[in-house]
């Protein structure tokens, strides 16, 4: 993926992290670990909006990064 510049102000940086949030709750709700290698578009969109708000020094909700190593040790 080609790097890019953006500029977000703290509200638009809160709503990206939130909806990261969300969908990370939601697919972790609904699939089991069995199934989560149907989700891989999903968690490589999701892996790119944790990289854009990581160069943006945004912290994000340790629950984002615990789905994304449920996902990762279910597609081992």
């Amino acid at each position: 993926m080609e790097e890019q510049s953006y500029e977000l102000t703290e509200e638009g940086r809160k709503l990206i992290a939130d909806m990261l949030l969300e969908l990370c709750v939601v697919l972790d709700m609904h699939y089991d670990d069995g199934d989560m290698h149907a989700l891989e578009p999903s968690f490589e969109l999701i892996g790119n909006g944790v990289a854009l708000l990581g160069r943006l020094s945004v912290t994000l909700h340790p629950d984002v990064d615990a789905i994304r190593a449920r996902y990762n040790r279910s597609n081992q």
